[in-house]
Order: C-alpha cells, then sequence, then structure tokens
C-alpha cells in the first residue's frame, strides 16, 4: 500500500526527532555528571523532565485541536532546535550548571510532548484508515532501531569527542524534524464548528473531550489499558540494571548487551504486528500481545539462567511493541479528528501516571521482596489487563465490524 508523500515527511521527521531524543538520553545525563557527582541532583533531571510532561500534557491536548497542526509540528521541532544551539553555546563557554540542565530537562518535556502530540495527530490526516497498521509500525521499527542502537551509543561516542558535539548533532536533527513537518502538504487545521458563542474555556474543551473519551467504550478501555500497562512496565524496569547487576551478575556492558538483545524483539514486533492483525483482528491481537507480556514476566521471575531471561525480555518487548501499534491504531481509527489532540492527550495523561506510579511501586517492591517477585506481580497485572480486555472483546469486534463496513461503503 503507497502511503503517500506526506507520510514519508511525517516518517523522516520523527526519525530525525528520535536520533536526538536518543543522543539525549546518553548525553545530557553525562554532561550532568561533569557538574554535580550528587546522585539526587542527577536524578532530579529525571524529575523535572517528567513533572513537565505530566503538568502540560492535558493542555497542550488541547492546543493541538485549536491550532494547525502541522505548524505546530515545525515549530516545536524548531524550537528544539533552537534550545540545543543555546544550550550547545553554553557548553562550550562552560555556563551550563546543574540549574540550566533542570530547566533544559523541564523545558524539553513540554515540547517534545507537543512535538510528539501533534505528529501522532497528523499521521491520520495524512493516511488513510486502512494504512495506519502500516504506518505505525513502520514508525515504530525506525524508532526502535534509532532510539536503541544508533542515538545512545552516538551519543556517548560525541559526548568522548567534545561536550559539545552531542548537544549541536541534536540541534541539526531537530531543524531537520522541523524541516520535514513544514513541507507537508496537506491540510491538517481542524474546522471549527460555526457558531455564535464565543470559543468555549480550556476547560470546557478538556471537559468535552474527557466526555467523548469516557462515552466510547472502545476508547475508554484503550486509556484504562495505557494507565494499567505503564504501571506493570515500570513495575521492574524502574530498577532493573540492579536487577541484572545483582541477579545476572552482569556489569555495565553486559547490560547494554541485554538491552539491545531484548530491542530486536521490538523489531520483530513491528514485522508481526499487521500480519496478526489481518489474521485475529485488533481486539484479539491486544488480548494476545497482553497476554505475551505477562507471560514473559513470569518467566523471568522463576530464573536467573542468563539466555532464558535475554530471550523473555526480547519477548516482552515485541509485546510491547505490538500492543503499542494495535491501540495506537485503533486510537487514531476511532476518535474524530476534532478530538485527536484532546483524546491523545488523555491517553498519554494516563500512561504518564502510570509509569510514575510503576516507578513508585517497583522501588517499593525490590526493595521489601527482592528483585524476582516484582516481575511476577507485573505480570499478574498485565494478566489483569490482558482480562478487562478480554471482557471487552465484543465492543472491540463490534468497533472493527463498522469500521470495516464504512470502508467498504465509501469503495462503493
Amino acid at each position: 500500500m503507497h502511503l503517500g508523500a506526506d507520510y514519508r515527511r511525517i516518517w523522516f521527521g520523527n526519525a530525525s526527532a528520535n536520533l536526538a531524543d536518543g543522543i539525549t538520553f546518553i548525553a545530557l545525563p553525562l554532561l550532568a555528571t561533569t557538574v554535580t557527582d550528587d546522585p539526587i541532583a542527577i536524578a532530579g533531571l529525571a524529575v523535572a523532565y517528567s513533572l513537565s510532561r505530566i503538568c502540560s500534557v492535558l493542555g497542550i491536548g488541547v492546543l493541538i485541536d485549536r491550532v494547525d497542526r502541522r505548524r505546530l509540528a515545525y515549530l516545536a521541532n524548531f524550537s528544539r532546535a533552537g534550545m540545543f544551539a543555546l544550550l550547545t553555546g553554553l557548553v562550550l563557554l562552560d555556563a551550563a550548571p546543574i540549574a540550566t540542565l533542570y530547566l533544559v530537562y523541564a523545558v524539553m518535556g513540554v515540547i517534545e510532548t507537543m512535538a510528539d502530540g501533534a505528529a501522532r495527530a497528523v499521521l491520520p490526516q495524512a493516511v488513510s484508515p486502512e494504512g495506519l497498521d502500516k504506518a505505525n509500525s513502520q514508525i515504530a521499527g525506525t524508532q526502535l532501531v534509532i532510539d536503541e542502537f544508533i542515538g545512545p551509543p552516538l551519543g556517548g561516542l560525541l559526548f568522548a569527542m567534545a561536550a559539545f558535539a552531542p548537544t549541536a548533532l541534536n540541534a541539526v536533527a531537530f531543524l531537520a524534524a522541523g524541516f520535514a513537518f513544514w513541507q507537508l502538504r496537506g491540510t491538517y487545521i481542524v474546522t471549527p464548528v460555526e457558531t455564535d458563542k464565543p470559543r468555549a474555556s480550556v476547560r470546557a474543551d478538556l471537559r468535552e473531550g474527557a466526555q467523548w473519551a469516557m462515552r466510547h467504550r472502545v476508547v475508554r478501555l484503550l486509556i484504562a489499558l495505557s494507565g494499567i500497562t505503564c504501571v506493570a512496565y515500570m513495575i521492574p524496569f524502574s530498577y532493573l540494571v540492579l536487577y541484572a547487576q545483582e541477579e545476572l551478575g552482569l556489569d555495565g556492558t553486559g547490560y547494554g548487551l541485554l538491552l539491545a538483545f531484548s530491542a530486536l524483539g521490538g523489531l520483530a514486533g513491528t514485522f508481526v504486528a499487521t500480519r496478526l492483525r489481518k489474521r485475529i483482528g485488533y481486539g484479539w491481537s491486544m488480548v494476545a500481545a497482553l497476554v505475551t507480556g505477562a507471560f514473559s514476566f513470569a518467566v523471568i521471575s522463576l530464573t536467573t539462567n542468563i539466555v532464558v531471561v535475554a530471550i523473555a525480555l526480547a519477548i516482552y518487548i515485541a509485546h510491547a511493541v505490538v500492543w503499542s501499534i494495535m491501540a495506537t491504531t485503533v486510537r487514531q481509527r476511532a476518535t474524530p479528528n476534532a478530538m485527536m489532540g484532546r483524546v491523545g492527550s488523555l491517553d498519554g495523561f494516563a500512561g504518564l501516571i502510570g509509569l510514575a506510579v510503576g516507578a513508585g511501586v517497583g522501588g517499593f517492591l525490590a526493595s521489601a521482596l527482592g528483585y524476582r517477585t516484582p516481575f511476577a506481580i507485573a505480570g499478574a497485572v498485565f494478566a489483569a489487563a490482558a482480562m478487562l480486555c478480554l471482557i471487552s472483546i465484543r465492543s472491540l469486534r463490534e468497533w472493527e465490524d463498522n469500521e470495516t463496513h464504512a470502508a467498504m461503503s465509501d469503495v462503493n
């Protein structure tokens, strides 16, 4: 299926921005270690990033539904380019204290939320509903390769060469991403309904989006599952490096290789997702993915054999990619264009809260029960999510049948 020129621009914009994100993941913490060796101060960078996203995601959803999404996407990336260009100058002048990095992380969280939300909102307008599976799979696969295999090693290499090099390359990468979105030629404006009433407030828009989402059985399910699965994911991943050291006996290199191997499972997931959906549909694909996630964590809780654990982690990442592709595509297809930003932000908010809760629960469970038992508990949470999805399978099947009939009617 030919996805069109605008899709290729969206794909390139996402790929370029993901490269910068992968470099940032390694380079900025390394930069922080040059100005402080306080672990609490360095951990605070992640807190600043997460809090800014949680506090801004719902308002950004309203913004996405009010403005030209194409313009929002390229301005967000141009803004990130400018921010990293400024940071590069500060690093060259040796004028980037930890407070500056906190500010960078907080602003980066807000702008990244805006850029990602706008990119997800323009995709259903650039690609036909039947092409969203393929488009989301390709974008997810590219992101996985860049985030896991290219960006972090490149960020570390550039930092070893010169502290300013990663931020300088990030400025270029975000500039390229902004230019890609600027080149979009389709119409990405939500046309407001003609009315004599003044524009609703941000709170009223949020309420409208939330009420619509809660009335839609499938979208409501996806938002709930987003929060639940993020809790399950973060329970063991919040302390995974300690698990790898204490239970598996891995050093830093071994831990990196373990993560790299697990990412191969994600690549397999991008190839499986569309084929699985064609065979058994969206609903059963999501149930199968969640069951697979539960199974993989259960296996890890029962063994410390490094080969078994590596394979189970790869299967887990494969499940996560399949789940993400299916859930994202269903939400995009089920949500009206005018609601895309707000509904996406509700889904993102549930996920961010789930990650925060999972991190806290994971740290507590690991300290109280050891490093293996929380995997079993997280697997049970995934099993509960699978059961919730299974209970709602009729709604998912009805929605998919209606989508199929609507597509056939459009063709005829």
